[in-house]
């Protein structure tokens, strides 16, 4: 007989089945997306054939435009920079095209959320208390300023809103952007450093353990086969 309790028990069942489900295709998501990150930027730093110092730079560098409100010119400003270093100040040469990799933590996806943790930070050290905006009413403020001018309109239409989210940002709302961004620049840029540091002078550590190692593994099957 069919009652109100198996109607429930086949209800939890279905609910527990899609709950797992969806938990799975989270971890599944998550796996990927940590396999793709490790492909795409630590493990070109491993195989570099650079200074641990000279990797550390460009990640340093690549954090440094990533935490700016820059995105979709960042690595132009990183190929900017990188000329300004070969001009002037050559011994701190990095890779370019690993610090432009590096601009991509920051993207297109996250660019709203990023931009208003800039505007909010600004506002706070310019003391601007009362002129502080919520996560929403900055998306609005957003949407209302871009609209969806230049989609479908090939690169042009692509350079005309380029162009016009730089007015928005340099001219509406560039100051306190550009304040804000500044600690999380300078503080990423650091961290990026030590990060990367640590982490390529340890792989090479590590791999040069390995070889003596194993060097000294066949040097012992040498003598034990001589003898």
């Amino acid at each position: 007989m069919y009652d109100s309790a198996t109607a429930h028990r086949e209800e939890t069942d279905q609910y527990i089945l899609t709950t797992n489900g969806q938990s799975a295709a989270r971890r599944r998501l998550r796996e990927r997306l940590r396999r793709w990150g490790r492909y795409r930027f630590v493990v070109p730093l491993k195989r570099s054939r650079h200074s641990p110092d000279y990797i550390a730079r460009s990640v340093s560098s690549g954090l440094f435009w990533a935490m700016t409100p820059t995105i979709g010119v960042q690595m132009a400003m990183v190929m900017a920079h990188w000329l300004l270093v070969q001009k002037f100040w050559p011994r701190m040469d990095f890779s370019v095209v690993q610090s432009m990799a590096w601009t991509w933590v920051t993207n297109f996806l996250t660019m709203i959320p990023v931009y208003y943790m800039f505007y909010v930070t600004g506002q706070l050290f310019l003391g601007h208390f009362n002129d502080l905006t919520g996560y929403q009413g900055f998306v609005d403020l957003w949407n209302r300023s871009f609209g969806s001018g230049g989609a479908g309109a090939g690169m042009a239409g692509w350079w005309e809103n380029l162009w016009h989210q730089a007015q928005v940002i340099f001219v509406g709302w560039g100051v306190p952007m550009l304040v804000g961004c500044v600690p999380y620049a300078i503080v990423s840029a650091w961290l990026g450093y030590r990060w990367s540091l640590k982490l390529v002078t340890g792989h090479r550590r590590n791999v040069a353990h390995r070889r003596m190692a194993r060097a000294h593994d066949e040097v012992d099957d040498g003598a034990h086969g001589g003898a």
